[in-house]
């Protein structure tokens, strides 16, 4: 179930706010990369195990945390601002901000998570910038080579019209 806005998925979702450690459904993705907020994918992303374990409820990641947390006095579902499945894109927006930014809806049950997310960040650098990158569980995306751009070709001249035929001879 995404935090934000209750949208249910049978498998989870695909997409992870890394900054807040919370699995989002597609329109609270949306809205979380709109204010630049970094979203990784679960499946076309590489992942640390650092980033991992920051994901464990233990370590206040994951959506119950964020509910505990950064939703703690958040409005019901679909009222209050708070958006619900099928709402506008603006609605998602406009919430995302609130809570997150603004910290509209925070509870004190975050130290852990507000920890955690200092953490995740940090580790995230950390890791970008001192180890190579890890090897991933899936087959590496390869991208397609590019071909070289073909040099332009003149147009063709349109050929000028054939000249009549002479007249037959005794006309």
């Amino acid at each position: 179930v995404c935090p934000n806005c209750g949208t249910v998925k049978k498998h989870g979702f695909s997409s992870v706010c890394i900054k807040y450690l919370t699995f989002v459904c597609n329109l609270c993705k949306t809205s979380h990369q709109a204010i630049s907020h970094r979203v990784k994918s679960i499946t076309m992303s590489s992942w640390s195990d650092a980033e991992v374990e920051m994901l464990k409820d233990a370590n206040g990641g994951g959506n119950d945390a964020a509910r505990r947390t950064w939703l703690a006095n958040a409005p019901p579902i679909g009222s209050g601002g708070r958006p619900e499945p099928g709402a506008d894109l603006a609605v998602f927006k406009r919430f995302v901000v609130d809570c997150y930014e603004r910290r509209m809806y925070y509870g004190e049950g975050g130290g852990a998570v507000a920890a955690a997310t200092a953490t995740a960040t940090a580790t995230t650098a950390a890791v970008s910038a001192t180890e190579p990158e890890p090897a991933e569980t899936t087959a590496p995306r390869r991208e397609k080579p590019r071909k070289a751009a073909a040099p332009k070709r003149p147009k063709p001249k349109k050929a000028a019209p054939a000249p009549p035929p002479p007249p037959p001879p005794g006309a």
